[in-house]
């Protein structure tokens, strides 16, 4: 294989949740205002966003989340993977340098589904 492999290839991943409608807002690093979108497919390793304001791919993020079973509001930074144009569209982003608590927390919550 040549060094251009897929990034998947590169990073972790955990299983991902296809279907799962989770609400979130996002802010890239640039901006003050908070955006806010739904999930269509969201994992301990990152999620796909559905926004017709899909960043670059390569952009930094914040995400903000609120598990159903919890008030508590998780940050989580994350970078922009790729992108899908169209009314469907979006971005695939990953999560980057989470605490370990709070993946767990996220992992116990998708695991109980």
């Amino acid at each position: 294989m040549d060094s251009g492999t897929h990034e998947r290839r590169h990073h972790f991943r955990s299983k991902a949740r296809p279907g799962r409608v989770l609400s979130v807002k996002f802010r890239p690093q640039d901006h003050a205002g908070w955006v806010t979108a739904l999930t269509k497919d969201i994992g301990c390793g990152g999620a796909f966003i559905h926004s017709p304001l899909a960043q670059p791919i390569g952009s930094a993020l914040t995400v903000e989340l609120t598990l159903p079973t919890t008030d508590q509001t998780f940050a989580l930074p994350a970078v922009v993977r790729w992108i899908a144009p169209g009314v469907d569209g979006g971005m695939g982003v990953q999560f980057m340098g989470v605490d370990v608590d709070v993946l767990l927390e996220l992992n116990d919550y998708f695991s109980s589904l």
